[in-house]
């Protein structure tokens, strides 16, 4: 992830942050400290988390987190979302039936802020039981890859 971008995750708060100390040997104390950014999770599988995407990798001008909201990023990453589902990738995160656009999308994009910064897909008739399958997770014991690649232009 570049550098501008973790900036931004800072600026807007949505960094997570692990301290761990070492306390076996006070003389050689070290500390480590561990930051998460949001992820997007395709799945609920473990294999499924991803990085955030970057807007500059999808054709968006160098400077944009310069000027970007956090309702800008929400928009870019529904964009990137709906081209994941096109391409058949998505799962909704309670129930694991794969996501498709449909006459009307039945799914609904997601931020959670609690137990970890994500962003996620749903099925409206789902989200009741989101709670429930995000308890138990830990933001830093979650991997996450390198997001696809989607070719989409900008209005």
């Amino acid at each position: 992830m570049r550098n501008e971008l973790l900036n931004w995750f800072a600026r807007e708060k949505l960094l997570l942050t692990d301290v761990l100390t070492s306390g076996d040997d006070p003389e050689h104390d070290e500390i480590k400290i561990t930051v998460k950014p949001p992820l997007v999770a395709l799945s609920r599988a473990d294999s499924d988390f991803r990085e955030c995407p970057d807007p500059v990798d999808f054709g968006y001008p160098p400077d944009c987190l310069d000027y970007m909201t956090l309702d800008d990023m929400h928009a870019f990453v529904l964009s990137w979302y709906e081209k994941a589902v096109e391409a058949g990738l998505v799962k909704c995160f309670v129930c694991n039936k794969i996501l498709d656009m449909g006459d009307e999308k039945p799914w609904d994009a997601v931020f959670v802020s609690n137990p970890m910064y994500c962003w996620l897909l749903v099925h409206f008739d789902c989200k009741r039981y989101l709670n429930r399958d995000l308890r138990g997770r830990h933001p830093f014991e979650v991997s996450s890859a390198r997001p696809e690649y989607f070719d989409f232009f900008l209005d």
